[in-house]
């Protein structure tokens, strides 16, 4: 595998943060008057599968699909709520690439020899960040030392989103497009190196969401395309194939040495 193959990782940590849909369940804005973050908060909460089955997620395991650059690969995404994430790249059933966080700190693995330490800027935060949307609701986020603000509403392709910026611990800010009908984020976007262990130069992506289904009693994404904001060109599709909540893996899952096989 070329170097080429770290382009598809960090994506499949990011693409899979959107919401889901189940819109019917979720009321409309009542009126016409401005609405507040709590009351956004409260609608994507419920939208997302309501606070309870949000909070009964500490881990999860998903398997994807990442078309790029004429590419089109396949992947095992984990994350549990003791900060531990972990990516495995595959190409041809032949584990490619690897990259997470583990006990010791952020790490890749570039398809031989022995994993070292990611000292690209941003890493750990795509890594960090991906996986708190993962596992938390905005509900919590507060105690997570993120911050939300509410920014005024965005009219794109005729319809009009409520807009939520995301300050995470880490620094990071992103900003969520929230759909007037779903509550649910079907946007994002914000400004990253789109591979930072390869270009630290920073493009303004959004990633946008499509295909949610209801599963273990949340509601996700099942697939997402990543856009490059400058040219409308097309950076990365992808694909959820299978979603588990509360795996049970193994104690050295994300142990940075562990070389994984393409099946859980």
């Amino acid at each position: 595998m070329t170097a080429a193959s770290p382009h598809l990782t960090r994506r499949a940590a990011l693409l899979l943060l959107g919401s889901g849909a189940a819109s019917a369940c979720v009321a409309g804005r009542i009126g016409a008057g401005p609405i507040s973050l709590a009351e956004i908060v409260r609608r994507n909460t419920l939208a997302r599968g309501g606070a309870a089955a949000l909070d009964r997620v500490k881990a999860i395991a998903v398997d994807i699909e990442i078309i790029e650059g004429g590419q089109t690969l396949s992947g095992h995404y984990a994350a549990n709520t003791d900060g531990l994430v972990r990516i495995d790249i595959y190409a041809g059933g032949e584990n490619v690439y690897a990259e997470g966080v583990d006990r010791s700190g952020v790490w890749r693995w570039t398809g031989s020899g022995a994993a070292e330490p990611s000292k690209a800027t941003g890493a750990a935060n795509a890594l960090t960040n991906g996986a708190e949307n993962h596992l938390f609701g905005w509900h919590r986020f507060s105690e997570r030392d993120h911050k939300l603000a509410l920014m005024p509403p965005s009219t794109i392709d005729g319809i009009t989103y409520e807009v939520v910026e995301v300050r995470y611990s880490t620094g990071h800010v992103s900003y969520f497009y929230i759909d007037p009908t779903s509550w649910l984020a079907v946007r994002r976007r914000d400004e990253r190196a789109y591979h930072p262990d390869l270009d630290q130069t920073k493009k303004r992506v959004e990633s946008r969401f499509f295909d949610f289904v209801q599963s273990d009693g949340l509601v996700t994404s099942r697939r997402s395309v990543d856009i490059n904001l400058a040219d409308g060109s097309v950076l990365s599709t992808n694909r959820t194939l299978a979603r588990r909540i509360n795996p049970q893996l193994s104690a050295n899952y994300f142990d940075r040495n562990r070389r994984a096989s393409p099946t859980w």
